[in-house]
């Protein structure tokens, strides 16, 4: 009896000990998982907190122009995560790009508080073609080119309509496969999403078939734009293959994604009541748990561990965790390793709500049009709107700022009708953009760098303050950089636009020039009195990446010769009759025209005084505080420092319609006559990592590069800097002559109003009039809100003779 009680109480002892070893192994095991998942989150919020990115979005007048015309644009600059207006960058960069990237047309445009606006005219020398319109900053230079903004524009020129036949591109088809979560893995069940482009992108119906050594295992079809979804089990030692039939082309097959003997799957699936349940299988024995990581452009919204059980685990959480738009979903292995992802799409749970409300739905010609806009759901929003004739050659663009921010602007590569997946039913469309999330590859993050806690270098800073050029001084003779060398730019002209910068190790120079616009010429140069050899070049600041995406095949506008022949005559009457009109340009009102130093110590008009016939009698008699010697046959001009009352022991900053003046010989040979002005600092002055002994700043009265005698190191070059903004010209009819007046108006936009500002409840009201055009007119207003809510109205109303 005693060896029985002792047997049972030694048997209970070790039930405990091995259900005490086997919770502290599940409390380890969790506590593991727990610090993997809390690894992975910490590092994912350290690199987003250290790299913010924008978006930029671009409004366009419309889409089909002639040559000579003007193309009008409003920029909408963003953060890329929660889309409010991001005043980090002030300018942006706007090209149009040919077929082969090259650009036609290019333009350095100003931003403040996340908006700007330009124009270009599209001159005679502009082939006809499709183009492509792309924006960025300097800031998004740092990332991938896939993430500019893109938009596909037509351009017509009459006088250079290329005779060559355009290859026909209907007959040229392909299909790529798509495994969801990244792979095929061996005996696991897959979803595998397909999509089926034409060579210009937009996708065709055919009847798939899916063979196992030319045995049929299922047949599938498209379900919208070419895309859809079919499921199935690989092995690995079968060899598949698609056989693709379009409705209108030939016959062609297409071998499925390598299969794999191991890996992970991943099968995202909703349930009908608000739930995303997200399965992952894995045929790794040794792997015991996985982790999910969802966030919508980068901002961090579910986490969780998931035991493997029979080599599968399973993810619930509701759908309204995500954010609007798309979220990337990634399961990472107990060795914190990302090995599956996908892409989730969010219909906007709320967009920018505008009422759009004309005072009448038809006009005659020549009549006044009012228009309300107003929104709802808005406290302050930026607003841009165009109207314009639609016809057979100009229809509704329906690439908004919504269907942008929210969708095309985070896939890379083109999106068919994007239009369609905001306005199409919930239940119509959900297939739909499941098979765009699972056939778009996505990838801001890079996970390695991510998980490695590398910090991202960046190569182009944000241009904060004004535009920053950059370059290098080199030697020309042996092509070697000069490190920690004095560099000096200057811009002539009646604006004292200077700047230095100092050499890094590489010979890398950067200069920041606020408030730097219009088109001008650059000097560019070290100190050339004791350096005549080294040479400073200018960086191009356009980007040099481009993205895959092509551009359509252009096709001659053929069927519709009296639309084409109406709209040339239009642009021809505009371009001789409002020729003065549409050549308005304007500064922005808070430029700062002051020179870097702001206020001089002291300032001289010349005209005020006896005029001499040398520099160095001016100098001499009537300018206090400057002296004029001469030492070994060099001129020095020593400025007194008031403070002090002390001769500065080094020359002082002379400049020439903003241009350093090195050799005090040559200034002293100048015509005095020319100059109007001289202004002096009597104090040192930091300026960058430059020094000034005092500061001589002379002006003249006609600044001309014919003025300067440049040493042959000088760098000279044409450059043009921020877009001086055109002014839109819309005439008034409010009298009864300007209505009778025999002055034709062939206006086919009739209004484009780049800064409307909204709030909430307060209407705003556009007014302009038609013109001598008849048709129907569309108003498209698209805009922004203070608090990232984006949106847009499209309305028409009819103008009758």
């Amino acid at each position: 009896m005693f060896y029985k009680i002792r047997y049972q109480y030694f048997r209970e002892s070790v039930k405990r000990n091995v259900l005490l070893i086997m919770l502290t192994f599940f409390i380890a095991l969790r506590l593991s998982a727990q610090k993997n998942l809390n690894i992975i989150t910490a590092a994912f919020n350290d690199y987003k907190a250290g790299t913010i990115q924008e978006k930029i979005y671009v409004h366009t007048d419309k889409n089909f122009y002639l040559t000579g015309e003007i193309i009008w644009f409003k920029l909408y600059n963003t953060d890329a995560s929660f889309h409010k207006p991001l005043d980090i960058s002030s300018v942006a960069y706007v090209e149009i790009l040919d077929t082969l990237n090259k650009p036609v047309q290019q333009a350095k445009i100003g931003l403040k508080n996340g908006e700007g606006n330009g124009s270009f005219y599209l001159s005679p020398g502009i082939a006809s073609g499709n183009y492509k319109l792309r924006a960025y900053t300097n800031w998004m230079k740092n990332f991938d080119a896939a993430y500019f903004f893109e938009k596909n524009i037509t351009i017509v020129n009459l006088q250079k309509m290329s005779t060559a036949a355009v290859k026909d591109s209907s007959e040229k088809y392909d299909i790529n496969f798509f495994a969801e979560g990244g792979d095929l893995i061996n005996g696991l069940q897959s979803k595998v999403a397909f999509k089926a482009t034409t060579r210009d992108g937009n996708g065709f119906d055919f009847a798939g078939y899916l063979l196992d050594n030319n045995d049929t295992l299922l047949r599938f079809s498209p379900y919208h734009a070419g895309m859809g979804n079919f499921i199935f089990t690989p092995a690995a030692d079968h060899n598949y293959k698609a056989v693709i039939i379009p409705v209108n082309g030939k016959i062609f097959t297409k071998e499925l994604p390598i299969i794999y003997a191991n890996g992970y799957t991943m099968q995202v699936t909703g349930d009908g009541s608000g739930k995303i349940n997200v399965m992952v299988q894995c045929n790794i024995a040794a792997i015991k748990e996985v982790y999910l990581l969802a966030h919508t452009r980068g901002s961090l919204k579910f986490t969780a561990t998931a035991s493997l059980q029979n080599g599968k685990a399973t993810f619930s959480f509701n759908r309204s965790v995500l954010g609007d738009g798309i979220s990337q979903l990634t399961v990472f292995n107990d060795q914190r390793k990302p090995v599956s992802e996908r892409l989730y799409f969010k219909k906007p749970d709320q967009s920018l709500s505008l009422s759009l409300n004309t005072d009448r739905p038809s006009y005659e010609t020549r009549k006044k049009v009012s228009i309300d806009i107003a929104s709802a759901n808005a406290d302050t929003a930026i607003l841009s709107m165009a109207v314009y004739m639609l016809d057979s050659l100009q229809s509704i663009d329906n690439n908004t700022i919504e269907t942008y921010l929210l969708l095309t602007s985070d896939l890379k590569g083109y999106i068919e009708d994007p239009f369609y997946y905001f306005t199409a039913s919930e239940k119509e469309v959900m297939p739909a953009i499941d098979n765009l999330m699972l056939t778009q590859g996505w990838r801001r993050f890079k996970w390695n760098d991510i998980l490695l806690n590398e910090k991202p270098s960046f190569e182009f800073a944000p241009e904060l303050n004004g535009h920053i050029l950059t370059g290098r001084i080199f030697n020309p003779k042996t092509g070697e950089p000069l490190k920690v060398t004095e560099t000096f730019l200057s811009v002539p002209g009646s604006l004292t636009q200077f700047r230095t910068s100092i050499s890094d190790s590489f010979g890398h120079v950067k200069y920041e020039m606020p408030d730097f616009y219009g088109g001008t010429s650059l000097i560019a140069e070290p100190n050339t009195f004791t350096d005549s050899i080294s040479k400073v070049e200018i960086d191009d600041p356009f980007c040099k990446q481009y993205a895959t995406t092509k551009i359509p095949v252009f096709n001659k506008p053929v069927n519709y010769p009296n639309t084409i022949l109406d709209h040339n005559i239009g642009m021809q009457v505009q371009n001789i009759y409002t020729t003065e009109k549409l050549k308005q340009f304007y500064f922005p009102p808070d430029v700062d025209t002051t020179a870097f130093y702001v206020t001089p110590d002291f300032k001289y008009s010349l005209d005020d005084y006896t005029r001499f016939t040398s520099m160095e009698e001016v100098l001499r008699e009537y300018v206090a505080f400057v002296n004029v010697t001469r030492r070994g046959g060099r001129v020095y001009l020593p400025v007194i420092n008031t403070a002090e009352n002390t001769y500065f022991q080094t020359d002082p900053l002379v400049l020439l319609d903003g241009v350093p003046v090195f050799n005090f010989n040559k200034l002293l040979n100048f015509d005095p006559l020319k100059i109007r002005s001289l202004e002096v600092v009597t104090r040192r002055y930091v300026l960058g990592s430059s020094v000034f002994e005092g500061i001589l700043n002379w002006k003249t009265y006609s600044p001309t590069l014919a003025n300067y005698e440049f040493a042959p190191n000088v760098t000279v070059l044409d450059y043009e800097g921020l877009q001086i903004e055109r002014e839109f010209y819309s005439p008034t009819y409010n009298t009864t002559e300007a209505v009778s007046s025999h002055l034709p108006d062939f206006r086919n936009v009739l209004q484009w109003k780049p800064d409307i500002k909204l709030s909430r409840n307060k209407k705003s009201i556009i007014e302009f009039y038609t013109s001598d055009l008849p048709g129907k007119y569309a108003v498209v207003v698209q805009g922004l809100s203070a608090n990232g809510l984006c949106g847009s109205k499209i309305i028409t109303f009819d103008v009758t003779k």
